[in-house]
């Protein structure tokens, strides 16, 4: 017996905060006008408390670091809850999964024979669960596996016990698709998400962005956050600490990327003229282009250390400011 839960490769990968949910409803045309709407301002933070430990670049969302989806339901358990009720994990795995729950699990990959870290360290890491097969006795899982490469792969089942068991920090979260009881006549007014492409937001992010303006209306960020178009230059204050961390030429590759995405998608409902849209979208192909030759750089950088690729890496964050700056200033001009 087996079954899998619908799953697509996201185009945004390089926080699995985000390639999860885009995983699950990036299809769907209703997630699709809530993505472009909202998907368009970027800012820096410190993950820790260490400031040099981890700094990162990430879309922002309205109510904090991590995005709340209106399409997904989620509920939580810990290893100590299910130690505590003496439950089978893979039992207990395959069971929510027949009920069509996707599972994001938190494992240790030491245990995990396709993982990089296969019996080399202990890495505590979130994979998303979606399938699995009886007869094979493996588990379908979305993440990276020991080449790094995000996509679709399995697990078998004991190594799949063996890396909840033996982790401490274990935990399972449960995501269910409710899209269907957001367009309900009878249930879509209960969640008060409107599932609609709004203009008013995405312009308000858009100038944000262009303006290095804080758009958080709860969450402030972090005390020395940088927002929009200045992130370019917080990056090259920083690029000697932070120039080989891929992650963050990535997430601009992928910013650029559901930019071009949102520009097909508001040509596709007549909000871009035929004239106009070619003029973006020979713009925010140049941009992506650009973007992925920086990760190339990047790449380039990490593992060769030479310093003088830095010089390059910082000229081409310049370079794509100054044309994103243009793109959107248009852009704005054009949908107000």
């Amino acid at each position: 017996m087996e079954k899998i839960l619908p799953i697509s490769i996201p185009s945004v990968q390089t926080y699995l905060n985000h390639a999860f949910p885009f995983a699950i409803l990036e299809n769907n045309e209703f997630f699709r006008n809530w993505l472009f709407t909202n998907y368009t301002q970027l800012y820096t933070f410190y993950n820790r408390k260490n400031p040099t430990s981890d700094f990162k670049v990430d879309f922002y969302s309205y109510d904090g670091k991590y995005p709340k989806n209106p399409f997904l339901e989620y509920s939580r358990l810990n290893k100590d809850t299910i130690i505590a009720g003496n439950i089978n994990i893979l039992d207990f795995v395959i069971e929510h999964i027949n009920l069509n729950y996707y599972i994001e699990i938190g494992i240790d990959e030491y245990y995990w024979s396709n993982k990089k870290n296969y019996m080399k360290a202990h890495f505590h890491h979130d994979n998303l669960i979606y399938g699995y097969n009886l007869y094979e006795k493996k588990l379908y899982y979305l993440g990276y596996d020991r080449d790094m490469i995000f996509g679709e792969h399995s697990v078998d089942f004991s190594e799949f016990i063996d890396s909840f068991v033996n982790n401490e920090e274990s935990n399972l979260k449960f995501i269910k698709n409710f899209t269907s009881e957001l367009l309900s006549v009878t249930t879509k007014y209960v969640y008060h998400d409107n599932v609609n492409f709004d203009m008013e937001i995405f312009s308000k992010y858009l100038f944000d962005f262009l303006e290095s303006k804080n758009s958080f209306t709860s969450h402030k960020g972090m005390e020395n956050s940088v927002f929009g178009l200045n992130i370019y230059e917080d990056l090259i204050d920083k690029i000697n600490n932070i120039g080989k961390d891929m992650r963050i030429y990535r997430l601009i590759w992928e910013h650029k990327k559901v930019m071009r995405m949102r520009l097909e998608y508001l040509h596709s409902k007549g909000i871009l003229s035929n004239e106009n849209f070619e003029f973006y979208h020979n713009e925010s192909m140049n941009l992506t282009e650009k973007c992925l030759l920086l990760r190339n750089i990047g790449m380039k950088y990490s593992i060769s250390d030479n310093k003088k690729l830095l010089s390059s890496i910082c000229s081409r964050f310049q370079e794509i400011k100054l044309l994103e700056k243009a793109m959107l200033e248009k852009l704005l001009l054009d949908i107000s």
